[in-house]
Formats: structure tokens, C-alpha cells, sequence
């Protein structure tokens, strides 16, 4: 509500109105100024309302056992071996990633984490 508030002042400073055409708005006046507000404050709202039924969702999904994200395309066998291929040096990574079937930035991740995880 903040940005479209400031963008309108904006154009006021202008000397110019911010007119919406298919619901009658015009911050010309005062009473389409005031209905611009109440229009922006009832979506700014809902949009709350949005986000907390989303949140109250994704709790109660995690709760019920639901994972979220992507799921694991290399099991750690797999990981250790694309490691030792990295290691080796005799495969560039993007070959390595169409012998695992991921993308060369997916090597680079897994390959960092095996580094680190020992």
C-alpha cells in the first residue's frame, strides 16, 4: 500500500490524476481519493489473510508428515561416486552431470558438499 501510495503522490506532484477507468476510481477528487485508499487497504488485507492461511497450511501439511521440495535425484552412493569422478579430474562437469542426469550446477553443489561433509 506504502509503494502505490508514493507512486500516486507521484503523479499528483505532477500536476496530474491517477484515473482507473473499469471501477470509476479518480484521485481528481477527493471522494475517488478516498476510495483508492479503502480499495488499497481491503487488498493489502487480503493479501495478509492469504499469507497467514498459507503459512497455517504449510505448518499443519508438516505436521501431518508432508516434505517439502525438491526430492533428492542422487541417493549417497551416487553422490560419493560423482565426488571421486570430480576428483579425478577426467570428466569435465558437465559431463559428469549428463552421466547423473543433473546439471552441471547441481555437480558443483553436491560435489562442494561431499568436499566439506568429508
Amino acid at each position: 500500500m506504502y509503494d502505490l501510495t508514493q507512486s500516486v503522490e507521484l503523479i499528483q506532484k505532477k500536476k496530474m490524476t491517477f484515473v482507473v477507468l473499469d471501477q470509476d476510481i479518480d484521485t481528481g477528487s477527493a471522494t475517488g481519493r478516498l476510495i483508492f485508499h479503502i480499495m488499497g487497504t481491503i487488498a493489502e488485507f487480503e493479501r495478509e489473510l492469504i499469507k497467514e492461511r498459507t503459512q497455517e497450511g504449510r505448518e499443519r501439511a508438516k505436521l501431518a508428515g508432508v516434505e517439502f521440495g525438491a526430492k533428492e535425484t542422487l541417493d549417497e552412493e551416487q553422490k560419493k561416486a560423482l565426488a571421486e569422478d570430480c576428483a579425478q579430474g577426467e570428466l569435465s562437469k558437465k559431463e559428469i552431470g549428463k552421466k547423473y542426469g543433473i546439471s552441471r550446477a547441481s555437480v558443483y553443489r553436491i560435489w562442494d558438499t561431499m568436499k566439506t561433509d568429508g
